[in-house]
């Protein structure tokens, strides 16, 4: 099935968006500082990237039972030989008022690069994500792509991460598993390794109020004494997981007053400082759905970004 320009209805800054981003606004802060953070490279073009015809998207892949455990698989039309897979994860505050058609126009933009990208669909706060479902789901639709690669030819030794918002936050978590101890609820000893991500305006800190009181909810906070609640940070918050020895790279756009560039650079400083492979990009004049709007992003940028991960 053949899917062309208007997969999203247009422009990512459509009414979907409009109304997410009142949602967001209302339950996320941040004043979108820009200290310390690299602008984007001399030269570098921020002009729309066009959608291409040539990608098909074969029909929506169960992974899980639930309604909610499914992801779209898109391919380039042509390809030889063993993809690379970029696992897509979407945000939206955790919430289920929010699904993964919110990425579709990117996920395609990057098939028309050459990539098998899985944009995962999960439970979330609202239909029945609750601790530790969400993250449950999240990992099992990673760890399901073996299943399929040899009917897709997915290369499962080249996988990478692209997450935005909430789900930046589960990117930077999915590379995060084998960091995990034993004793928690959300430990896999043999996770899919993923050789890096790319987080979009992401959250790496729950505890930095980001999304308000969604990132609480998502450890179910109010249930839980002090203890158990720092036992479930340490295994869900990224920050707290360092070191990965995952490439990562955070972006984040200088008007991003929802996700403020400046968590950005602390989730970079502190994974730098514990020997991660770790770069934060500031696009200057972005908002913070302008980073997943393939009209908006210069799609070589991160076209060049992930291979470069793939290539280490």
């Amino acid at each position: 099935m053949r899917q062309g320009k208007n997969l999203v209805g247009g422009r990512v800054l459509g009414a979907f968006t409009v109304a997410l981003v009142i949602s967001l606004s209302a339950g996320c802060g941040g004043s979108g500082s820009t200290g310390g953070t690299n602008q984007s490279p001399a030269g570098s073009s921020l002009s729309s990237a066009p959608l291409r015809d040539d990608v098909v998207v074969p029909a929506r892949i169960a992974w899980g039972d639930h309604p909610s455990q499914f992801a779209d698989l898109y391919l380039p039309d042509e390809s030889s030989g063993l993809l690379p897979v970029i696992i897509m994860i979407h945000g939206g505050c955790w919430s289920s008022a929010y699904g993964l058609e919110f990425q579709a126009g990117l996920a395609q933009a990057m098939a028309g690069r050459g990539f098998a990208v899985w944009n995962i669909e999960y439970r979330r706060l609202g239909n029945g994500g609750e601790w530790p479902v969400m993250f449950k789901d999240v990992a099992a639709a990673a760890d399901y792509l073996p299943a399929i690669a040899q009917d897709y030819q997915l290369n499962t030794r080249a996988v990478t991460v692209i997450g935005h918002s909430a789900g930046g936050h589960l990117a930077l978590w999915l590379a995060s598993r084998g960091q995990i101890a034993p004793d928690s609820r959300l430990y896999n000893p043999e996770p899919l390794a993923v050789k890096g991500v790319l987080s979009l305006a992401g959250i790496g800190d729950l505890t930095s109020r980001a999304c308000g009181e969604s990132a609480g909810r998502i450890l179910d906070r109010a249930a839980i004494d002090t203890a158990q609640y720092q036992a479930r940070l340490a295994a869900a918050s990224p920050l707290e997981l360092l070191p990965t020895g995952v490439s990562t790279r955070l972006l984040s756009g200088s008007n991003d007053g929802i996700v403020p560039s400046d968590l950005a650079q602390a989730y970079v400083g502190a994974a730098q400082l514990a020997g991660d492979d770790s770069e934060h990009l500031l696009i200057a004049g972005a908002d913070h759905f302008d980073l997943i709007d393939p009209e908006f992003m210069d799609i070589t940028l991160l076209e060049n970004t992930l291979r470069q991960m793939l290539a280490q």
